[in-house]
């Protein structure tokens, strides 16, 4: 007994260092995606911005859709188990290739083949890097999504370079870039994996029934938030055009440390769950309300940052080649807020076994955002700067259920004094 509470006494003291290391990871992958959206922003102009936008939104719904089915189930699940194990390597190899497939035939018509092309490679590049950082993630090796992701943001900085020199850049060269620092990513998570972790097994029987019965809801799960945003921008799109979808991107680019900071904790608190389900609910619990009150504190000060700086910092995004609504930029920190009151909770009921319950409840909110900005913008004519603010009613909405209603009466019928002192 005293050796398995001295064993708990030292996993917590560890907690604040590999939560710094998953925040400090997520910083170094938001600053690429950051450096990349303000090049965008930069040098394709507002329409062209928007396209990217559109196009990395994608992106961001295929690693969803791997993130849930693949990455949170080996996180959850015995992936040295030999059935799971090959099932995760099967599912993950058809999954990726199915996405490659869709990405250059969904774009082709919009973009052209040769962009479509470089779309796919980036979407892939991205979907297999994403998943190399949830294996270091489930073995909780924060610390090396620092360097994977600084040496991606450094093979992202010398395509960019390297292709400047040649002229103005282009949608090609941004997308180009993408897939050449998201590749070399991948390749330096592999090295920081132990050995153990870096073997795909594709013979022998599978365990298909716990990857997907695990997995499908929480890719399901994951897959709403994404999608919704990028509903939203076509919804931007056919209301006011692409080059709103620019502007609106370009606030939210401002505003990138709130949601860097839910993303960050977020991706530890998945872990640390899974890793500490042994101290009980109540315990879990206390812990989720403390991570959605920093996270909704950081959004805070963000929204007051990007009053006072906008004026400074929207011309250095964009070039002085549109103008950033601040309505917008403060539409994007709300938004952050947003996430920040849903998704710890969200993570807790999917490690207790409630992910079913979680995505009926996400997609609720989904609906309601969209329907928002639906009626808003078509229906009612308000102005595209609203639309972070009406998606935020929806996601407020959803973390207010998910803690009320799957976490709450957990709390009551299974907490114990032992328990909350534990």
């Amino acid at each position: 007994m005293a050796g398995a509470r001295g064993r708990v006494r030292a996993r917590l003291a560890r907690l604040p260092h590999r939560a710094l290391g998953a925040l400090a990871g997520q910083v170094t992958l938001a600053l690429g995606n950051f450096v990349l959206s303000v090049v965008a922003a930069r040098t394709l102009g507002a329409t062209g911005f928007g396209t990217y936008a559109l196009l990395f939104g994608a992106v961001v719904m295929a690693t969803a859709l791997t993130t849930g089915l693949l990455g949170d189930s080996l996180t959850v699940l015995d992936r040295q188990d030999p059935a799971v194990r090959a099932s995760l390597t099967r599912i993950g190899t058809a999954l990726v290739g199915a996405l490659a497939v869709v990405a250059f035939v969904a774009s082709r018509g919009a973009v052209g083949a040769g962009t479509a092309l470089v779309f796919a490679l980036a979407l892939t590049a991205f979907v297999l890097a994403d998943l190399c950082r949830r294996l270091l993630m489930a073995t909780l090796r924060f610390w090396s999504l620092v360097l994977v992701d600084a040496a991606g943001l450094v093979a992202l900085l010398a395509v960019l370079g390297g292709s400047g020199l040649g002229g103005p850049l282009t949608l090609d060269h941004v997308l180009a870039a993408l897939a050449v620092g998201q590749t070399v990513a991948a390749l330096l998570a592999l090295t920081r994996l132990p050995a153990t972790e870096r073997r795909p097994r594709l013979r022998g029987p599978g365990d298909w029934r716990a990857v997907v019965g695990y997995g499908s809801w929480r890719a399901l799960q994951q897959f709403v938030r994404p999608t919704t945003l990028n509903l939203a921008r076509s919804v931007v799109v056919v209301a006011a055009g692409t080059a709103a979808v620019g502007e609106l991107e370009a606030a939210r680019v401002l505003v990138a440390p709130a949601m860097l900071l839910v993303q960050g904790v977020g991706s530890y608190l998945f872990s640390s769950y899974a890793a500490d389900r042994d101290q009980g609910s109540a315990v879990l619990l206390t812990r989720a309300d403390r991570a959605a009150a920093v996270m909704l504190a950081g959004a805070v000060v963000v929204a007051a940052a990007a009053t006072l700086l906008l004026p400074r910092l929207g011309p250095l995004v964009t070039a002085d080649r549109f103008a950033v609504s601040l309505l917008a930029a403060l539409g994007w920190a709300c938004y952050a807020a947003s996430c920040a009151a849903v998704l710890p909770y969200g993570s807790l009921a999917a490690v207790q076994g409630r992910q079913q319950w979680v995505l009926v409840i996400r997609a609720v909110d989904s609906v309601v955002a969209l329907g928002l900005v639906v009626l808003a913008l078509r229906a009612l004519g308000v102005a595209a700067e609203w639309t972070p603010w009406l998606l935020s009613v929806g996601s407020f909405v959803g973390g207010l259920l998910c803690r009320q209603l799957l976490l709450r009466p957990r709390r009551s019928r299974r907490a114990a004094p032992a328990e909350v002192a534990a």
